[in-house]
């Protein structure tokens, strides 16, 4: 059983509340407490009892065991990254183009605007100008 006094030392502040749900080995918590944060976060050990079980089968892995796990969490993390930057940035691309597409509106609708009044305009000084005429 994990103590709370090693989850408070080894443990980010952000995931000591969680890891106080489960039993955790006090040898991983000294000494592999990056692999506790790996399981902890994981998305693909979703479920309470399956990481549960990956603390509980920590005592019967070896070596070469735990780094595997280490690695395949670490590049399940970093792969989660690149595809959340991946979608941020195709969201950032929609937005910036709804807002061209809207400031291109907001452009035609103003050059609208301006050819109108620049009709009514010639419109105004063409009758100015044949009312000049008549009076002649």
């Amino acid at each position: 059983m994990t103590t709370k006094e090693n989850i408070q030392k080894y443990l980010p502040e952000r995931l000591r509340e969680v890891a106080e749900n489960y039993d955790i080995p006090n040898d991983m918590v000294e000494n592999n407490a990056d692999l506790v944060v790996l399981v902890l976060e994981s998305k693909s050990i979703s479920e309470q009892k399956e990481k549960q079980s990956w603390f509980d089968l920590y005592s019967l892995m070896n070596q070469e065991q735990i780094d595997k796990l280490r690695d395949i969490l670490t590049r399940e993390k970093e792969k989660l990254a690149e595809i959340e930057a991946k979608y941020q940035a195709k969201q950032e691309e929609i937005k910036k183009k709804y807002e061209e597409t809207y400031a291109s509106g907001a452009y035609q609708q103003q050059q609208e605007k301006i050819r109108d009044s620049e009709t009514a305009a010639r419109e105004q000084e063409e009758m100015e100008a044949d009312a000049l005429l008549t009076q002649i």
